[in-house]
């Protein structure tokens, strides 16, 4: 009966150390070029706004941005329909735009003067073109990076 107890913790022993000596050189390295230690609140987000729109802080330059809208009105944010990443950078537009109510509309080409006309109202603080082109009759507009126009209503061309 001892030989076994014996013979069961050995090979348990056994597969801890192989597995060990399998994973240390992929974990070990990956650990080292990390470097564990404190992480920033906006960490996750600031890496996805970094890689789209090649910003840095780009969490906290947003919130400064935003504070300078009323709170209680809400955005539009449009995003090209057949691009996955402007869809995902609206989607992080529209995380970071909380407490702000929010409109997330797909658009292909010519729709875009459509939904801007229709988007026109006063309880819209402002438009967010995330990777699209805004028309020539939005004029001026705050560019955050290179995939994110904030145009605040004020600035909107009036309705013909």
């Amino acid at each position: 009966m001892r030989i076994r107890f014996y013979l069961h913790v050995g090979l348990w022993c056994a597969l801890f150390a192989v597995f060990l000596a399998l994973s240390i050189p992929i974990v070990g390295p990956a650990i080292l070029e990390n470097k564990i230690g404190p992480i920033d609140p906006n960490h996750s987000t600031d890496s996805y706004l970094s890689g789209l729109t090649h910003v840095r802080n780009g969490p906290q330059l947003f919130s400064s941005l935003l504070e300078t809208v009323p709170p209680k009105k809400s955005f539009v944010i449009f995003v090209n329909a057949e691009s996955s990443p402007s869809e995902f950078l609206g989607m992080l537009v529209a995380y970071l735009s909380w407490p702000h109510d929010v409109r997330i509309v797909r658009v292909r080409g010519a729709a875009l003067e459509r939904e801007i006309a229709a988007a026109k109202s006063s309880a819209i603080a402002g438009l967010f073109f995330c990777s699209v082109k805004p028309p020539a009759s939005v004029t001026g507009g705050t560019h955050f990076g290179s995939a994110i126009i904030f145009v605040p209503s004020v600035r909107l061309a009036p309705n013909p």
